[in-house]
């Protein structure tokens, strides 16, 4: 999970009531919840994850694994540290078993904008239920997808990095076509240092030491939100330890895309993953000339393994995917295609 923001008004929900009752729900066996028709997920009081069913890690892409035993608003989902949501969690943590509230938010994935109606319920046992109902994207007819930040206005860069590039999304394109490659890749390590900076504030609110200290689905998440504030897309990326190697994948705010972003992005992904791994690293985007479908998928590699990106020239994306296990993710990767289509 990744940037939520609450809508403004809360529709009616599947269902006005929570579909079983909290009784019920206590009583429910593992296989029972993973059986379950929406996401469930059990916290305790301090909002450490005690079980995440099969319906919620299909959706948001988390497998159960990377989830429980972690808190849910510093590690899975930092963004959701704000009183619409944390506020409204600990307040409901110090009422009598079986009371509830609900509100509905918009969760911003890599692979899209999902809107939700979420129930919290006080259960027996210092424990809280909160369920999560899928529903449609409410958009007007005319607005583009959220991943694609097209109108001129949404496509400025904003913040600090807005006072480097006081351009939309197409000029800046256009800049780095003009720049070539090398200058477009020293370019993005420059943001990238800038990016890591904004990043670190998040963890370090969040309770981390520094972002080479924060737990890696932490520093992930606060710098997939560090890009999205700037509106420069967002970021997924899973970590490998042997061998060292993070995989990323990155969803442009662009429809159509050019070597030099890719290099752009590339230096992007050598300063702030190598400032949330304390080390130099290096990035390749594997995409080669075919930059149609989003989200870009990167290789980030410690810099004494350059060579095996080196090695790569040549070999065609898919097999490159293959290889480094970017076309199975939690990070959305199953759903590449055209950018308009997302």
């Amino acid at each position: 999970m990744t940037q939520m923001s609450t809508m403004s008004e809360v529709p009616e929900s599947p269902k006005d009531a929570l579909p079983l009752s909290v009784e019920r729900l206590a009583e429910m066996t593992s296989q029972e919840v993973d059986d379950l028709p929406y996401g469930f997920i059990m916290l305790d009081e301090e909002g450490v994850v005690l079980l995440y069913n099969r319906y919620e890690q299909r959706m948001s892409r988390l497998p159960s694994a990377r989830v429980v035993g972690r808190n849910f608003f510093q590690e899975i989902a930092p963004c959701t540290r704000v009183e619409a949501f944390l506020g409204r969690f600990r307040a409901l943590a110090q009422q009598p078993p079986g009371a509830t509230d609900r509100f509905a938010f918009r969760f911003h994935f890599l692979h899209g904008a999902q809107d939700v109606f979420v129930q919290l319920a006080r259960a027996p046992v210092d424990r809280v239920f909160m369920t999560v109902h899928r529903m449609p994207v409410q958009r007007d007819e005319h607005e583009r997808p959220a991943t694609i930040r097209h109108e001129r206005d949404r496509g400025r860069l904003n913040g600090p990095l807005g006072a480097m590039f006081p351009l939309a999304w197409d000029q800046v394109a256009a800049l780095l076509a003009r720049v070539g490659q090398g200058a477009a890749r020293e370019l993005g390590r420059g943001v990238g240092r800038r990016i890591a900076g904004v990043a670190e504030s998040t963890v370090v609110e969040a309770g981390a030491a520094a972002l080479d200290k924060a737990p890696v689905l932490l520093s992930v998440g606060a710098l997939d939100q560090a890009l999205a504030e700037l509106g420069m897309g967002r970021l997924a990326a899973d970590f490998c330890a042997n061998p060292p190697r993070v995989a990323c994948f990155v969803r442009p705010p662009v429809e159509s895309g050019s070597v030099e972003l890719s290099a752009f992005y590339e230096g992007v992904l050598e300063t702030t993953i190598g400032a949330a791994r304390s080390a130099a690293h290096v990035a390749r985007c594997i995409e080669g000339t075919e930059l149609a479908a989003t989200p870009w998928r990167f290789v980030v590699v410690p810099i004494e393994r350059a060579h095996e990106l080196r090695a790569l020239e040549g070999e065609r994306p898919d097999d490159l995917a293959k290889r480094f296990g970017l076309l199975e993710s939690g990070s959305g990767a199953a759903d590449r295609g055209p950018a308009a289509a997302s």
